[in-house]
């Protein structure tokens, strides 16, 4: 299965789906293989693009009177794949909006509570607070579960005819298994190269275990709030490393933006672009991230009007950092990690990623406002090999590396492989 490079084009922030045309070949230049995006059916009263009235109708918003939504979204997917970009969908299957006509047809499709539709919520801090433009679907016990379930898998059946490749899938682990277990091979025996991506930020090992075996190609890690010491980034990771290949990501739609995270720290921010595009197998960014934008997005609010003139562009960072995981095996698969023991420990993190009897040595800064020291002696034998080379995205070391003796400059992350395992693409 391939390596995916994800970029999760956010349609509140582009006019209409012209506006994403004009983008593929940028996105496609810095070297991403994938475009997700966020649902584009007609919303509910509340106008959060996570709260779909209709499945079968769409976001005026976002398409153009010249053709059909269908046929925009049609020649959107044929124009990515031009550019060998696959497109995926968000699938919001857990809940619809609360004025929802499907609540009048099949009220019993719903969750009652008190013989009303039942609002999800969540707990925010220590209060439950209930999401009032929703209803959940009672997809484990309704009444009428099979046509509810039919109803459900021939919504995905619609949008893989328009060319979509896959899902990515809201809540995943608050559906029920058996749900997914019927849709997923229903539809892979329909189109056998469809790709399932959970959404399972805050699962536990065993919820994980349990949507691999319906057949979750992906699932999203949690490595994007992790300090460099914690232990819990790298037990997790080690866990479900062979359960499901994961996709690390630098921010999204539902976090605030890296750039403001870091209060506008250029160290700090490719620090996190760069070790977030090389620990797991997948990798994904958020419409904006490249310009360094700072507003956070909104499912609701959210406008063209938030585009923003940053006089930015990370875009050839990107496209170095996915172009030397793309050459380096290691890299773009979920490989084991092994921490490198050294003096400067504190500062300094050390790992060996490995697959395939191949070795890649990674030191990140973790001191985002000072040089570090780093002193690591027989390169040779921890990656086993006479001729090893720096691939670092940047300032790198010239001619063949024995062992290190220098200054890592603030959130500098250096990369260190054989001569003889770097495949440039």
């Amino acid at each position: 299965m391939k390596s995916l490079y994800i970029y999760n084009l956010f349609p509140k922030l582009y006019k209409n789906t012209e506006e994403w045309e004009k983008n593929i070949k940028k996105i496609a230049a810095m070297g991403f293989n994938s475009i997700y995006i966020n649902p584009f059916h007609y919303p509910g009263f509340s106008g959060s693009l996570y709260a779909p009235k209709d499945y079968y109708l769409f976001n005026e918003n976002f398409f153009t009177n010249k053709s059909s939504p269908e046929e925009q979204l049609a020649s959107f997917i044929k124009k990515c794949s031009e550019s060998n970009i696959g497109v995926f969908m968000d699938l919001v299957i857990n809940h619809t909006s609360i004025d929802s006509p499907l609540i009048k047809d099949h009220k019993n499709w719903y969750i009652l509570e008190n013989g009303d539709v039942k609002r999800p919520g969540a707990w925010e801090n220590g209060q439950y607070v209930t999401w009032g433009d929703l209803a959940t679907f009672n997809l484990e016990s309704s009444e009428d579960r099979d046509n509810l379930w039919d109803y459900l898998l021939n919504v995905c059946k619609y949008y893989l005819k328009l060319g979509f490749k896959g899902f990515r899938c809201d809540a995943a682990y608050q559906v029920p298994s058996e749900f997914w277990s019927f849709v997923i091979p229903s539809l892979k025996k329909l189109y056998p190269d469809i790709l399932f991506l959970a959404e399972t930020l805050g699962c536990t090992p065993i919820q994980i275990q349990t949507l691999s075996s319906c057949g979750f190609d992906y699932i999203f890690n949690s490595s994007k709030w992790w300090n460099f010491n914690d232990s819990w980034c790298l037990e997790q990771y080690n866990i479900t490393k062979d359960i499901a290949p994961s996709i690390s990501f630098p921010e999204s739609h539902d976090t605030p933006r890296l750039m403001a995270d870091v209060n506008k720290n250029i160290n700090a921010f490719l620090q996190r672009l760069y070790f977030e595009a090389i620990f797991s197998k997948g990798f994904m960014i958020t419409t904006g991230f490249e310009f360094g934008f700072l507003k956070a997005i909104n499912t609701v609010d959210t406008t063209p009007a938030d585009w923003e003139d940053t006089g930015t562009d990370f875009s050839d960072k990107i496209k170095k950092i996915l172009s030397i995981k793309d050459s380096l095996l290691p890299l773009k698969e979920e490989s084991p990690i092994q921490i490198v023991d050294q003096s400067n420990w504190m500062n300094v993190f050390c790992f060996i990623k490995e697959w395939n009897s191949q070795k890649v040595l990674i030191i990140l800064n973790k001191d985002v406002y000072k040089n570090q020291k780093i002193v690591l002696n027989n390169l040779n034998d921890i990656l086993k090999s006479e001729k090893i080379k720096d691939y670092s995205p940047e300032d790198r070391i010239k001619g063949y590396i024995h062992n290190l003796d220098f200054e890592l400059s603030p959130g500098e992350l250096k990369i260190f492989a054989s001569e003889n395992i770097f495949c440039k693409k």
